[in-house]
């Protein structure tokens, strides 16, 4: 029952990606400044955070956090050597910086929507992903193509259950100090097991719950949950590269 052959296989999802009029066509006012730049939208209770390592190869650092609106975050950055940026080239690097997370924020549910569609897709056995509308209330936006690097593997070919999702307890879990995962048949939503870890425990225990699923089987399951969760992360991080105007980052775009 463990995923197909497609789970090894490092393959191509080109996601559409509907950016909406608010994203920067390029990164102009900073473009001087960037070279093969990394960037982090992070959101969240109470802090949001948007991290940029502008240079590659250098140790050089910009980060903003917010817990209401980012134009009121605090900026922070950190460089070596010293002199790798002026005073000013900083200020106009926090100028953009703020404009960026301004729109990352305000569109952060859209972004989160092409991540869990592209993830979706994949574990259907897609090679491409695309919003099932395009420009819902949002007529001047535009789609866009990426190209992204993939192992997560489709429905497992004659299997009992092709496609199990790992989702979090229905809830309030039974056991705080326990972090619990069930494993469910897309299909039918039967649950077929579930994965207990204590959090101060690095050790799990598989709890086997339908007829003919081993711990084996959940064991291989979790491991294709994280292959999606590692393609959820960089799906995210294309978006908000190109909701900023940048190219999409090369470490997680398909070569063949």
């Amino acid at each position: 029952m463990s995923p197909g052959g497609s789970a090894s296989r490092w393959r191509d999802l080109t996601v559409a990606i509907e950016l909406p009029p608010a994203a920067f066509g390029a990164a102009v006012d900073v473009d001087d400044l960037l070279s093969e730049p990394d960037l982090h939208f992070a959101t969240g209770a109470p802090t949001s955070r948007l991290v940029l390592m502008p240079r590659l190869g250098t140790f050089s650092r910009l980060v903003l956090e917010w817990e209401t609106l980012p134009e009121i975050g605090i900026f922070s950055a950190t460089s070596w050597p010293a002199d790798t940026f002026t005073t000013a080239e900083i200020a106009r690097l926090e100028t953009w910086m703020r404009d960026v997370a301004s729109v990352c924020h305000a569109h952060r549910d859209r972004v989160r929507a092409t991540a869990e569609r592209a993830v979706r897709d994949a574990s259907s056995g897609l090679d491409r992903s695309e919003p099932s509308t395009v420009g819902a209330g949002d007529a001047t936006g535009h789609v866009v193509s990426a190209h992204v690097g993939t192992r997560a593997a489709g429905p497992t070919p004659g299997a009992r259950y092709p496609i199990v999702d790992v989702t979090g307890p229905v809830g309030a879990p039974s056991d705080p100090s326990v972090r619990e995962l069930r494993f469910v048949d897309r299909a039918t939503g039967t649950e077929l097991g579930r994965r207990f870890t204590a959090h101060d425990d690095a050790e799990s225990a598989f709890e086997p719950l339908a007829d003919g699923v081993t711990r084996d089987d959940l064991a291989d399951w979790y491991d294709e949950h994280i292959v999606r969760e590692v393609l959820f992360d960089d799906v995210w991080q294309v978006c908000v590269h190109l909701l900023a105007g940048l190219e999409a980052p090369a470490d997680v775009v398909y070569f063949s």
